[in-house]
This record gives C-alpha cells, structure tokens and sequence, in this order.
C-alpha cells in the first residue's frame, strides 16, 4: 500500500527554484546566477520600500531589512566571492545611513506616540438601545492642547534634528488650515476617526481580482463584486460541493502552478518580516536542489557503466 506523503512535501517542495528553472536551465551556472538573484532582489526591495499606509516608513523599514541582510551574509559559513562583494557594499551603505536612519526612527517614535494618543483618547459612543451617549468624551479642544504640548517637544530637538524641524513645519502648516476641523469625531458620537475599515474590504476585493486575472486593473469588479461579497458570506458546507466537483489531479496541478507564481510574492513578505530567515531559507531550498541534481547525475553515470 502506498503511503501518501503530506501535501507540502509531494506538491510544493523548493517553490524558490521551481522545476521549469532547475530542470530546463543551461547548466549550474544558471542556476547559480538564479540564486544570486535572491539577494539581488533583496537588497533592491529594501531600497524600494513603500511607504504608502500610514506610519509605514518605507525609508527606515528598508534599512532594517539591510541590517537583516547584512547580519545574514555575515553569519554565512560558505566562503562566495559574489555574495562577499555584495556584503561589502551592504556594509557601506550601512555606515553611510546609520546616522539619519536613527533621527528617522525618533521621528517615527514620536509620530506612533501620537496615533497612540488619538486612538486611546475616549470618543462618545451611541448605545444602540437607549440612543444615547455612554461615554464621557474629553472633546476635540482638549485633544487639540494635548497635540500641541506634544509637538511643542520638537522644538528643541529641531535645532540638531533636520528630520525634527521638518515634522514641526508640517505640523505647523496642517493645525492652521485643518484643526479643529478633524477632530469632530471627539465631539459627535459614533463618528469614526477614519473609513479605514471600509477601505480594507474594498482592498481586499481588488487583491483577490489582481491574483485571479493577474492584471492590475480591478474594472470586473464593477460587475462580480457583490457577487463575490454573497461567496463570502456562504457556509462551509455550500462550498464543499463545489470544491468536490473538481478532480483532485487537476487541482493539484493548477495549485502547484500558483504557488510556484505566488512564491516569490510570499518570499518578499517574509524578507519583510525576517530578512536573516528568509535568506537562510533561499540557501537550504538551493543545497538542496544542488545536491539531489548532483546525486541524479551520479546514479545515471553508474547505470551507465
């Protein structure tokens, strides 16, 4: 009888050099220069960070993840004279940020104290029973003073910090033509402090379009939007037949080809999150196809003598 092996292990082992590379490429260098690439492709991501969602911060993100990389081919065993060049350049683009990527990060200290403040602050809510308010609200003008007390801190840091007096110039400009405009929400019950929450269900519908076509623009929703907001809210045991209906070689065949195409979207994420295990797992997913193609090519040389 035979056994079958779990899904990670039969279906998607090595998605980071997928057998259409591997097998198909002109000799080890190729391979070689494919894993080369990795790096590469870390170390341009950290220089092009996004710095779109709020409190983001592309810039010090980025050369978090250079220390990361370089912390990486540091603690390498293996001696690469590739990989030791591109330590070299990581190290000096290090040394030569360190300094403003420290002012950075105060900087985006203070500004997480400020969310943190504003989301803490108690807004008036409306019971949806008894239609009235249930908690004391502190009001947008003492939120107001509280604001400046903390930006007036930057004062004195704007004389060593660039990065300093910059914030406290914008913030300058934004409380003369905006407050108290856009504090109401610490006057009038059950107003939001934003329409992010609605946001991320519209995002999370264009996501699912661009990974079904594979294009960026999202138009069809227009049209299977609502369409795809009634799937979600279907039970388990709607979709099951669905699911049945498909026949398991088919399935495993079109879902082996998305998570080859959907693997290096994944790795990016986790060079995010950790750059020293992400490339750690780059190095083990490549030994081992090295040597399981170095074991293949012996055993055809033994049946061949």
């Amino acid at each position: 009888m035979e056994t079958k092996r779990p899904a990670s292990e039969s279906h998607f082992e090595h998605l980071l050099f997928p057998e259409s590379v591997v097998t198909h490429v002109r000799g080890p260098a190729a391979t070689i220069e494919y894993y080369y690439g990795y790096y590469r492709r870390a170390i341009r991501d950290a220089l092009n960070r996004a710095s779109r969602k709020p409190f983001q911060f592309g810039g010090l993100r980025g050369y978090d993840q250079l220390v990361g990389i370089e912390r990486h081919l540091q603690q390498r065993k293996d001696s690469d004279p590739y990989l030791n060049l591109l330590h070299d350049r990581v190290q000096c683009a290090l040394v030569a940020t360190c300094t403003e990527a420290e002012q950075v990060r105060q900087m985006h200290t203070f500004l997480t104290q400020v969310e943190h403040y504003l989301t803490e602050a108690p807004r008036p809510s409306i019971c949806a029973e008894k239609r009235e308010t249930v908690v004391p609200a502190i009001g947008s003008q003492t939120v107001q003073q509280e604001l400046e007390r903390m930006f007036s801190g930057l004062v004195k840091q704007s004389k060593t910090c660039p990065w300093a007096r910059q914030l406290n110039r914008r913030w300058c400009s934004m409380s003369k033509d905006w407050l108290p405009g856009i504090l109401h929400c610490y006057d009038i019950p059950g107003l939001p402090r934003s329409n992010l929450h609605l946001e991320s269900t519209f995002g999370t519908l264009r996501r699912g379009q661009r990974r079904t076509s594979g294009r960026k623009e999202t138009s069809p929703l227009r049209i299977f939007g609502p369409g795809q907001i009634v799937l979600l809210s279907l039970q388990d045991e709607d979709i099951l037949p669905l699911l049945q209906s498909v026949p398991a070689e088919v399935y495993w065949s079109q879902r082996h080809r998305q998570e080859e195409r959907e693997e290096p979207r994944r790795w990016l994420t986790r060079l995010h999150r950790d750059p020293v295990r992400a490339l750690a797992q780059v190095d083990q997913q490549f030994y081992q196809v090295v040597n399981a193609h170095a074991g293949a090519s012996a055993g055809a040389l033994q049946d061949s003598h």
